[in-house]
């Protein structure tokens, strides 16, 4: 019998192994609890409910916190600086204790006067707060050395700042204050006078006395072009130029019995710039400027009594003897 060839077949595909149904586990990150920031100022206890609290309330609980732990751990510095406070908390418990005190960028309208019971306080910042006066009542801290008040409303000095005979560094600056007293002369210990953005034209002659190291003055109206329009004098009244003849003569001496009204004329004087004696009235005015204290062209009025004083002071005289032994020289401006 006849046998046909064995036909050739296509190999059959390999076999897969069986696919395994299952379902991929994906792993969900947990919900996160949704902030409710409508309690944002919630004061928060372990064991404790929980106790509603304004925002200023909680800044002054804070600041109540930092001196109870001045007073505890025996610390000598109070830093307070941008707490947004609107009164001074109370400081009698660090009355003998406290020595550097910084309320500067809060919202002090007035002067803080608890800082008086301070005895040794000796650095008291104040910087950017709307305060508007500053009380005579400071000469009572009697060892401060610095003093730093700048960005405020302050328009005058008071006479009891310049009582504090160991003030080393004072900055009043960015203020509103339109004239620096005479008496500015009694801070011996000054070295550093910081005045800039004031409505400032000139500076008093006393500041001569003193022995800075630095003083700023900028952004004021200080410039040579504003020295004229005020050093603008008046006519003298005929009373003063009569109280200062005879007080120049001594012709008050040869009477043994002075109207009232006339001792109370000759008594009321002041001292010239010039010549150091006996001047009535506001005298006439003259602004020079020297270079000292690294500062150029520091524009300084001097009241004089008379004419003579006014020309010898403008015209004829280089050097200016403000203490024995000290002289100044000015600009011929």
């Amino acid at each position: 019998m006849q046998q046909h060839p064995q036909l050739l077949r296509r190999p059959l595909p390999p076999k897969l192994p069986p696919v395994s149904l299952y379902r991929k586990k994906i792993h969900k990150a947990p919900l996160r609890r949704k902030i409710d920031y409508a309690d944002e100022h919630i004061l928060r206890g372990e064991g404790f409910k929980t106790v509603t609290a304004t925002r200023y309330e909680t800044l002054t609980a804070m600041a109540n916190l930092a001196i109870a732990s001045c007073q505890i751990y025996g610390r000598n510095a109070l830093n307070l600086k941008g707490f947004f406070i609107l009164n001074c908390p109370d400081l009698t418990p660090l009355a003998f204790q406290l020595v550097y005190l910084n309320l500067s960028f809060n919202d002090l309208s007035r002067f803080p006067t608890e800082v008086l019971c301070l005895k040794n306080l000796q650095v008291l910042k104040l910087r950017n707060n709307p305060i508007k006066t500053i009380p005579n009542e400071i000469q009572q801290l009697k060892f401060l050395r610095i003093f730093s008040i700048a960005f405020n409303f302050i328009s005058e000095l008071p006479f009891g700042l310049f009582s504090l005979i160991y003030l080393e560094e004072l900055d009043i600056s960015y203020n509103e204050i339109t004239s620096i007293p005479n008496e500015i002369h009694m801070l011996r210990s000054l070295v550093k006078l910081n005045i800039d953005g004031n409505y400032l034209f000139h500076l008093p002659p006393g500041i001569l006395r003193l022995n800075l190291i630095k003083i700023h003055f900028k952004n004021t109206f200080t410039h040579h072009r504003f020295w004229r329009e005020n050093s603008l004098n008046s006519p003298q009244r005929l009373t003063h130029i009569c109280s200062l003849f005879i007080v120049q003569n001594n012709i008050h001496k040869t009477y043994d019995v002075l109207p009232a009204k006339v001792q109370r004329l000759l008594k009321s004087t002041s001292r010239c710039a010039w010549c150091s004696g006996p001047k009535f009235g506001e005298g006439f005015r003259v602004i020079r400027s020297c270079d000292i204290f690294g500062a150029s062209q520091l524009p300084i009025l001097f009241h004089v009594c008379s004419s003579s004083c006014y020309t010898a002071l403008k015209e004829n005289s280089i050097f200016l003897e403000v203490l024995p032994g000290k002289r100044i020289p000015l600009n011929l401006d």
